[in-house]
């Protein structure tokens, strides 16, 4: 892809919630082999099945971080949020390198500037969002899509830089169905600029067996020849095929401009404001679910 012919450093980013981080190592890999120095990253936010705590985590409650701005920070592998190491540090173990930690916590807006001004720190001439299953490049409306905060969100955060989208594995996350993200593709074909199939080493499946993800796991199931129904996270039945391995790079802005939402938390300074806006839309999102599941757990 001429996109990554052209750069030299780019930050990978997973823009869902924590198990994202993990394919952004599919993509970090792949551009690797144009030459392109990448930096990992990803939003800290776990599964309420590991985190009781609901919605994404601040900067500040991750135990062990570099803290560089009050949205982002630096973890190496030992860190802690809520008594479990999160994907993010257990990436950054693996690879032998620091990942960004990236919170949306306090809103788009504050991590915007953060962003800009990591960027331009860095020398950062590419960022690519990454999402494991597509969900992304809904509209924000669509029937058995329960998680369209966090991606939209990183969408306005990342809409402003020279960034591209990754779809890993699309219809990996029991979301939306395969079907429409095919029809999503294709009416946006356009905005495609171009499609690779993930690499999976020994090393990296030992890995993947050893952290808690789905989503990003089923990618490298299907590189390995798994083909037929998987039941998602002991819930959801889902098909898998060699089409599960393939990455669909498309235009950031273009997906951007496409949802119905992502334009509507550009201003946002606090999760809770973010959520609230798509709540009078009439958009249940994952962190009521999670509130739901803590009310009920007596957590809250």
């Amino acid at each position: 892809m001429d996109v990554a012919v052209e750069a030299d450093k780019a930050l990978v980013t997973g823009i869902g919630g924590g198990g994202d981080v993990i394919s952004a190592v599919y993509v970090k890999e792949f551009f690797e082999k144009f030459g392109v120095k990448c930096l990992c990253g990803g939003v800290v936010w776990e599964r309420y099945l590991r985190d009781r705590k609901p919605g994404p985590r601040g900067v500040d409650e991750i135990e062990g971080i570099e803290k560089i701005f009050p949205t982002l920070g630096y973890v190496s592998g030992n860190e802690r949020v809520g008594g479990i190491r999160p994907i993010v540090s257990q990436v950054a173990e693996f690879l032998g390198e620091r990942v960004l930690a990236v919170s949306i916590k306090i809103g788009v807006r504050p991590l915007k500037k953060d962003l800009k001004n990591f960027i331009e720190e860095n020398s950062i001439d590419l960022v690519i969002g990454v999402d494991a299953g597509g969900d992304s490049l809904g509209r924000g409306f669509e029937t058995g899509l329960t998680s369209p905060l966090a991606d939209s969100m990183m969408l306005a955060a990342l809409n402003e830089f020279r960034s591209i989208l990754a779809v890993v594995g699309f219809g990996s996350d029991g979301e939306l169905e395969r079907p429409l993200i095919e029809r999503y593709l294709s009416e946006m074909h356009s905005s495609v600029l171009g499609v690779s199939m993930i690499e999976v080493s020994d090393e990296f499946l030992d890995f993947l067996g050893a952290v808690e993800s789905e989503a990003s796991k089923i990618p490298a199931m299907a590189r390995n020849g798994f083909y037929g129904e998987y039941l998602l996270w002991g819930e959801t039945r889902i098909h898998v095929s060699i089409l599960n391995s393939l990455v669909f790079y498309l235009s950031l802005n273009d997906v951007y401009r496409r949802s119905e939402i992502a334009g509507l938390l550009e201003e946002t300074e606090s999760i809770t404001q973010a959520n609230r806006i798509l709540n009078e839309l009439g958009i249940k999102t994952e962190l009521d679910l999670e509130m739901e599941l803590a009310m009920r757990d007596g957590l809250l």
